[in-house]
């Protein structure tokens, strides 16, 4: 390394190293005090091509960087940033101190009061900074610092920067996968690059337990079942040594924060640290009515600081109660599970898949499944996760698209070429390429690739929910689903056109004749998203904060199958406290039910096609399941209606057979 980086810094010594780059401890020469400070060196993990998009974004996240160290005094200073040989700079304040980590080995783990006035420290930081838009993505020991001066935590290393570092792909390759967090310190949604604000909530509680335990994660113990941490005897009635004394209302909050889920965890810091000011009387009054000292990173009253050792959680005091576990607020089962929800179950590896495959050049995903069945809620985590790598998004529904855009197919791709600008903030230029001889098709191509992908630097995500809409069109759905064929063939060889990243999600069968060769429905990544299976139902039910035998369970889905809606709707009315699961099967198949909308809605659609009702008519009233014309049982299963065992057909769950057969059976022998 140069003896001056940027001609101004002198390097004294290394202070540690990373996949990112390197740190170092050193002097400003430019200032008469030779000031001290710290400078992280960042090593691009892209193709040089990108430096100047990358540059850009490390600007940006240097200026929030500098807000954020400018209104918070337990946020590294940023004094400076540079750039020298393609490798980034930045110049922050030295904090003078010990990280929690450190302190940990030189002294052991910290009493219940230590850790509570930590996290009364930390947590008005965390929740300004979230209030910034900001998720710090590696909170750890050793990325907060005791100050030396004043004893207060400061938190530095953001994750955001690091990010920056990765760039974008070239035109030529996927974008690298990026996940920013420590290996036992960051949740599950944070391992595959979703991370959530909740995300550094459990990231502080491991943290905290850690300071408690002296045990590092993968020293202690998870449920198979759960995931969660076993680190208390409370949590399983097993006694475990390394964590002994501890305020109980103290492990509530932390067991909350620790949640696998992150619907379940406290839903901010600010709500993390009411939770804790509200159980403050729960411990020792005396020791919280005097003036607190801190020593050493350890909170210490008066009458305790003239001892070396730091104060544990007296255990002849009164036993605490601990703090009530809320209840997760309860989502109306209707319409897509939102992405802060506690109540979406994956059904892996689909998931796993669908981000993988996203961030592939010129990416193709289908996904279909009967209505109700998860698809807009998988379509919007798939489209937030190329939004966290750094993609342009777009989610248009079909069912926005007004009657009179259906009626020609020229209107129909200027409504749906304006629309996608329109969610890419982007302005309308309409005007200059919807002119000329070419035919409507060529227009849409020439404004996607040489407005739309060239305008944008990054790839571009689109997501097409309801495309079923499109189907009743056959004029123009012939042409727009062979456009979609034709911009993917065009991805696997053109360079804008790798950009292109296209979600496709629908629930019918496709029932427009369309040549093998420009249909977009036998190529790509294809899902088709299963009914739940008995554990992710009981992992729901558990979500819900229900107690139900595994032979109740059992009930629940002999009526209602492992269909998403069905099952959590059942949950939701239980939950709710509105029914009994005994109530709730009793009633289920009638019009007083809550099913009564749903099912009604599949009975018009069946009165309406004589021929379905009658085959499902037929599937009802045989006592095995039986094979049916294939259309009609590729109509019902894309319905949701029934399920398939080899080549017959069976009713999907108890409710829709005893529903149905007592309308359509019966009234076909009538």
């Amino acid at each position: 390394m140069a003896t001056l980086l940027n001609n101004r810094y002198r390097i004294l010594r290394a202070l540690g190293s990373g996949g990112f780059g390197e740190t170092f401890l050193a002097e400003d020469t430019q200032m008469p005090s030779l000031r001290t400070c710290v400078i992280k060196q960042l090593k691009p993990l892209t193709e040089s091509l990108w430096i100047t998009q990358i540059q850009e974004r490390f600007q940006r996240e240097a200026a929030i960087l500098e807000s954020l160290g400018e209104h918070s005094s337990q946020i590294p200073k940023l004094f400076a940033y540079f750039a020298e040989a393609e490798q980034f700079y930045l110049v922050q304040e030295y904090i003078e101190g010990d990280t929690l980590g450190q302190r940990v080995e030189q002294h052991g783990r910290m009493s219940s009061d230590a850790v509570f006035d930590f996290l009364l420290k930390i947590l008005p930081v965390l929740d300004y900074v979230h209030n910034k838009g900001i998720i710090h993505r590696d909170i750890k020991p050793n990325n907060i610092i005791l100050r030396q001066r004043d004893g207060n935590p400061v938190l530095i290393d953001f994750g955001a920067v690091k990010e920056t570092m990765v760039g974008l792909a070239s035109q030529d390759q996927a974008a690298p996968s990026l996940i920013i967090g420590t290996p036992g310190f960051m949740p599950s949604e944070q391992t595959v690059g979703k991370p959530v604000y909740s995300s550094d909530l459990y990231s502080l509680a491991v943290t905290a337990v850690y300071l408690l335990t002296s045990k590092l994660p993968h020293n202690m113990n998870t449920s198979p079942m759960t995931g969660k941490f076993l680190w208390h005897s409370e949590s399983t009635g097993e006694k475990y040594d390394y964590a002994v004394d501890i305020n109980p209302s103290l492990l509530a909050i932390l067991d909350r924060a620790l949640e696998p889920h992150p619907g379940l965890r406290f839903a901010t810091a600010h709500q993390m640290l009411e939770a804790l000011r509200s159980s403050a009387t729960n411990f020792d009054p005396q020791a919280h009515s005097k003036t607190t000292i801190v020593i050493d990173g350890y909170a210490q009253n008066e009458s305790a600081a003239k001892s070396s050792t730091p104060p544990t959680f007296p255990p002849s005091s009164p036993t605490p109660h601990p703090l009530p576990v809320t209840q997760p607020t309860l989502d109306n089962p209707e319409g897509q599970v939102g992405l802060d929800s506690a109540f979406y179950v994956e059904r892996p590896p689909i998931e796993t898949d669908c981000y993988q495959t996203i961030v592939k050049p010129g990416a193709l995903i289908r996904i279909k499944a009967p209505r109700q069945m998860g698809k807009t809620s998988l379509m919007t985590r798939i489209i937030q996760h190329a939004n966290q790598q750094g993609y342009q998004t777009a989610l248009l529904n079909f069912q926005s698209v007004d009657a009179e855009f259906l009626t020609s197919l020229d209107q129909f791709l200027q409504w749906f070429c304006a629309s996608i600008a329109y969610e890419l903030n982007l302005p309308d230029k309409l005007d200059q390429y919807w002119k000329g001889v070419l035919g409507s098709k060529n227009k849409c191509t020439n404004y996607f690739q040489r407005y739309l992908l060239s305008t944008i630097i990054s790839p571009l995500a689109l997501g097409l929910d309801e495309v079923d809409q499109v189907f009743q069109h056959p004029e123009i759905a012939t042409d727009f689903f062979g456009l979609l064929r034709a911009w993917h063939e065009k991805a696997k060889n053109e360079a804008n056109w790798k950009k292109f990243r296209l979600l496709i999600v629908h629930s019918k069968e496709v029932y427009v004749p369309m040549n093998i060769n420009q249909s977009p429905f036998n190529v790509g990544l294809p899902i088709e998203l299963p009914e739940l299976n008995i554990v992710q139902v009981q992992d729901l039910v558990r979500r819900h904060r229900i107690d139900l035998s595994l032979e109740e369970i059992k009930q629940l889905m002999a009526m209602f199958g492992g269909h998403p809606y069905l099952v959590r709707q059942a949950l939701y009315e239980i939950a709710r406290g509105r029914m009994t699961l005994k109530k709730l099967l009793r009633e289920a198949c009638t019009e007083e039910g809550p099913y009564y909308d749903h099912l009604r809605r599949h009975l018009l659609n069946l009165e309406s096609d004589p021929d379905l009702a009658a085959a499902f008519a037929e599937v009802l009233g045989a006592s095995t399941p039986i094979r049916i014309g294939a259309a009609e049982a590729f109509k019902l299963r894309s319905m949701g209606l029934v399920k398939f065992q080899g080549n017959a057909v069976m009713p999907l769950c108890d409710l829709y057979g005893i529903y149905f057969s007592d309308r359509l059976v019966l009234d076909d022998r009538g």
